[in-house]
């Protein structure tokens, strides 16, 4: 496809792919085969007194009078309470077969978690606290372990870091691609055909004509590429390059027969979510896609809390399920990682019946090798982290260390094996290894 109406037609759908700014002209054989990353963000600052570090201090609960666990992950016993959390209770509807409680999502996925409480992001701010957790630095510019991984792995394939909201900085490592609509990303993955839905109609040139086409392209830019003597200029002609040698990959691209559609439009901001799930799911199905970023906002709770916050954490707790059992149906169910993080966490209650921005979060994971029912860290009755013991990580009042998002990034980025790569080096996080993902 050519440069220009590739990215016209991008844009035009809401889709978009950019090409790393650096990159290695060798390309390698065959399909990604996984593992597959998926990094999923709570926007907004989520509360884990509602989730997995309950706590009975009252300013900080009014939801539940007793606190509950599920093997050695401890609860908030909180129902699914639809009129409650402003949920339209029509049974026709059936809204509450899409959630989660805390307690069904644990006898679901409890025995696969790493929980991690107490974690200090040292920050009360959206931006750099959703940069923190998902790259372990508040600084600007530091790449996303979605696209560190990708870089890392497969940074050939083209859809190598698939955005659905969160934190997709790349810093140029890799080549984005952000996607919110299917038939946008049908169309540009099968530019020949006339209807890009099916694969066995009208294509617009012949396939030695289309090989032709694509081998002339090909060897037209390498003739200008030779001529070019300033350097800037050459990257951007690789690029075009890249992303036309990428058609023919992007063609392997397998689409969901049908997307997740929810009735009566209550749940506008999950069904999105789930749809992003097929897409990531179907990406790495391909061979296309090494990791993914999904995001679900509606956490900044400054008032009323206890019915929002309780919603949106039903919500994504629903959404993963989908993408896990998603995930199972299409083969990969073992092959998957999946991370879920937040801003930061929630202050005590506020008087508008809300609560305000507080650095102390959670985060908890779930994949191949990941220990499962298992509880890292915790917080005092006041909201502030407990420190861990680096070699056991059990809490301990003295001489400990308090986790913070770089302890996180560097465990992550030693289970993902990326960790002593020259790509990893160029951005160090400070701290030391903790065992948190064994």
């Amino acid at each position: 496809m050519e440069r220009r109406r590739f990215l016209q037609a991008a844009a035009a759908a809401g889709l978009a792919l950019t090409a790393p700014v650096a990159f290695n002209s060798a390309r390698a054989e065959g399909a990604f085969a996984g593992p597959y990353w998926i990094l999923v963000h709570a926007s907004g600052g989520w509360d884990p007194t509602l989730m997995f570090d309950p706590t009975l201090e009252a300013t900080h609960t009014r939801l539940y009078t007793q606190t509950a666990k599920l093997g050695n992950i401890p609860f908030a016993p909180i129902d699914l309470d639809l009129d409650a959390m402003g949920v339209d209770p029509d049974p026709t509807l059936n809204y509450a077969s899409y959630l989660k409680s805390n307690e069904q999502f644990l006898n679901l996925y409890g025995s696969r978690m790493t929980v991690i409480n107490g974690v200090d992001t040292k920050t009360n701010n959206h931006d750099s606290g959703t940069r923190t957790i998902w790259s372990g630095k508040t600084q600007e510019g530091y790449p996303s372990l979605g696209a560190l991984i990708a870089a890392n792995k497969a940074p050939e394939v083209p859809m190598a870091f698939v955005s659905g909201g969160g934190y997709d900085a790349t810093n140029g490592l890799v080549g984005l691609t952000r996607v919110t609509s299917v038939s946008a990303l049908t169309r540009i993955a099968r530019p020949n055909f006339v209807d890009p839905g099916n694969l066995d109609g009208d294509t617009y040139h012949t396939p030695d004509t289309w090989s032709r086409i694509a081998r002339f392209q090909k060897e037209r830019i390498q003739r200008l590429e030779a001529k070019e003597k300033l350097l800037q200029p050459r990257v951007a002609m690789s690029a075009l390059e890249l992303a036309r040698a990428a058609d023919g990959e992007l063609a392997k691209l397998q689409l969901p027969d049908e997307l997740v559609d929810i009735p009566g439009g209550g749940l506008g901001d999950l069904e999105r979510f789930m749809q992003q799930a097929q897409i990531a799911v179907h990406a790495f199905k391909s061979g296309v896609g090494v990791s993914a970023t999904l995001g679900l906002g509606g956490f900044d709770t400054h008032a009323n809390h206890d019915r929002d916050q309780r919603e949106q954490q039903a919500k994504l707790l629903g959404g993963i399920d989908y993408l896990m059992t998603y995930a199972a149906s299409q083969g990969l169910g073992d092959k998957i990682f999946v991370l879920v993080g937040s801003d930061f966490g929630r202050s005590p209650y506020n008087d508008r019946d809300g609560k305000d921005h507080h650095p102390i979060s959670s985060f908890f994971a779930m994949g191949p090798g990941i220990p499962g029912d298992r509880l890292i860290g915790g917080t005092t009755p006041d909201r502030l982290p407990m420190a861990v013991d680096p070699a056991s990580l059990s809490t301990v009042s003295s001489n400990g260390t308090v986790v913070t998002p770089a302890h996180i990034q560097r465990a992550l980025r030693r289970l993902a094996g990326v960790d002593e790569s020259d790509i990893s080096a160029q951005f160090p996080l400070e701290g030391t290894d903790l065992p948190l993902f064994g």
